[in-house]
C-alpha cells in the first residue's frame, strides 16, 4: 500500500516508518525537524495533503515527547482532516491515549491517578483531538496504548480492548513496537473502521 506517516521520527512513528518498509509498503513520511527529514508542518493542512495525496491511508502518530502541556493533538486534528479530505483520503488511524478524554473511565486507578497529576492537560487537549476525529466522515481508527513499558522490542502478543466493549479498567503496560503494529496493521485493514482501541500486553 501506499501509506503516509505523520511523526516519523518519533519513537512510534519511527517503528511504524521501519515495519511499514519491511513489509513492503511505500511511505510518505512527514515531519518537524528540518535536520532529520524533509521539514513540513502537520499543523499546515496544505503540508499534510501534499503529504497525503495518492496514499490510500494515513497514519497520524505524533507526541509530544515530554511536554505534558503541549497541544500538537487538538493543533494537528482539524489540519489533518481537513487535508485528508482534501487529498481525497478517507482511511486515518490516530494515536491517542488511554486517559484521553472520557476514556479515563477505562484506565486502571493508578494510571488514572498518574495521569491526573502528570499530565492532566496532555489528556485533554487528546480528548478534544480524538473527538475532533470521531465527529469527521472519514474512516477512522483511534488507538489507545496504555502506559508504554520498556520490555521487548518485537511486536506481538498484545490485546486489543474495543473501548465500547464490556470489560472494566484496563492497566498494564505496552511496548512502543506493539502500538506500531497495531497503527500499521489497522491501517492496512479494516476490522478496526471508525472504533476506539484500548491496546494493552
Amino acid at each position: 500500500m501506499q501509506l503516509t506517516v505523520l511523526g516519523a521520527t518519533g519513537p512510534i512513528g519511527g517503528l511504524v516508518l521501519r515495519q511499514a518498509l519491511a513489509a513492503g509498503h511505500r511511505v510518505t513520511a512527514l515531519v518537524r525537524d528540518e535536520a532529520r527529514l524533509a521539514q513540513r508542518d502537520a499543523a499546515r493542512a496544505a503540508d499534510v495533503e501534499a503529504a497525503a495525496r495518492g496514499s490510500q491511508a494515513l497514519i497520524c502518530a505524533l507526541g509530544p515527547g515530554k511536554d505534558y502541556k503541549s497541544t500538537l493533538a487538538t493543533r494537528t486534528a482539524a489540519p489533518v482532516l481537513e487535508a485528508m479530505a482534501a487529498a481525497g483520503v478517507r482511511r486515518l488511524v490516530w494515536l491517542s491515549a488511554l486517559g484521553s478524554g472520557g476514556t479515563v473511565r477505562r484506565q486502571s486507578l493508578l494510571q488514572t491517578g498518574a495521569s491526573r497529576l502528570v499530565m492532566g492537560t496532555l489528556m485533554a487537549d487528546k480528548g478534544v483531538a480524538d473527538e475532533t476525529v470521531a465527529r469527521s466522515g472519514l474512516d477512522w481508527t483511534i488507538a489507545l496504548p496504555v502506559m508504554f513499558g520498556n520490555g521487548r522490542t518485537a511486536p506481538g502478543g498484545y490485546e486489543t480492548i474495543p473501548l465500547d466493549g464490556t470489560r472494566g479498567r484496563v492497566g498494564g503496560r505496552i511496548g512502543r513496537a506493539d502500538v506500531a503494529d497495531f497503527l500499521l496493521s489497522a491501517a492496512t485493514g479494516g476490522q478496526w473502521i471508525r472504533r476506539r482501541v484500548i491496546l494493552t500486553r
